[in-house]
Formats: structure tokens, sequence, C-alpha cells
């Protein structure tokens, strides 16, 4: 019998969330980032509800697009922690992942120089990260980061691109 999970860090992004459906959307300070900001922030609170639905007691998230001032804080659910800004570790990036067992990523695009919507890795100065020759996508970066924390991804979602490039 499999121990329930119980507590999970939840890594989201805004170009693969559902409300992001062009560059703009991505871009601070436009009309279209604050509707993808509010949609970014429902897809989170939907993953919330579902996990403490089904039994999860903590519940941190990560706001990983750009500085990580996209997630609305009055509208998460309160039982969650998000954690905003860029941190240095010991994670770089995302920073301390708390008591997580497990990590979910949500909203995630694809690797940089492939055919995903948005697609890059890390930041657009970077043309293309790969590893024997392969892509190397955001999702990897940091389930290798997380792993040696004892973190396993539970859950993915982006683009059909990154999909793809996740389940690879």
């Amino acid at each position: 019998m499999k121990k329930q999970i119980k507590r999970i860090l939840i890594i989201a992004d805004i170009e693969g969330s559902s409300g992001c459906w062009s560059y703009r959307g991505s871009s601070f300070m436009t009309d279209e980032w604050a509707r993808a900001c509010l949609e970014m922030t429902r897809d989170v609170n939907t993953m919330v509800q579902a996990l403490f639905d089904s039994g999860v007691e903590y519940i941190r998230i990560k706001d990983y697009h750009r500085t990580g001032y996209n997630l609305l804080p009055e509208l998460i659910d309160p039982r969650s922690e998000t954690i905003h800004g860029y941190k240095a570790g010991p994670v770089v990036g995302i920073g301390d992942p708390g008591k997580a067992e497990s990590v979910i990523f949500l909203g995630m695009h694809a690797a940089s120089g492939t055919d995903g919507f948005l697609a890059h890795t890390l930041t657009s100065r970077i043309e293309q990260l790969e590893v024997n020759g392969r892509p190397l996508a955001e999702v990897e970066l940091f389930a290798s980061s997380l792993a040696k924390y004892g973190l396993r991804p539970l859950f993915f979602s982006g683009c059909p691109v990154a999909c793809e490039q996740a389940r690879a």
C-alpha cells in the first residue's frame, strides 16, 4: 500500500497557464499580463483545492514567472503558503522546498529552441540548453535540483510540446 503524500510544492509559471495565449500575456504591465495573472491564480487555486480535498495537509506555492510576483496573493487559498520573488537557494530560483514530499508543475512551457508556445529555458537570452544533444526544459532542471531533497514530480501541465518534453 502506497503512503499518501501529505506535503506538496507547486511550481507555477504563466506561459502554460490557461490565461496566457500571446507574448503580451507574459509581458509585465500589459492588460493581457494582468488577465494571465488572474487566470494563473485560478489555475493554482483549482489545484490547491483538489489537493486539500484529497487529504494533502501542506502546500507551498512558488510563483516562477520572471520575478515571481504574478500570483494574486489576495486570491490564493489562505491554507497554502505562497513564495514570491526570486530565491537564491538552496534550490536556485525556488529557494527552500520546505516540508514538501512531492512537486507539481503548473503552467510550464517548452524548452528553448523547440516549437512550443513561448518556448524558452529560464530566459529568452539562452538560445538553447542541451544535454547529450537534446534540448533541456526548465522542468528537467527543477526536477533534478529537487530530487536531492527527495521530491519527485507528481503532475505536470503546460502547452502540448512542454507536456511531450516532460513525458520524455
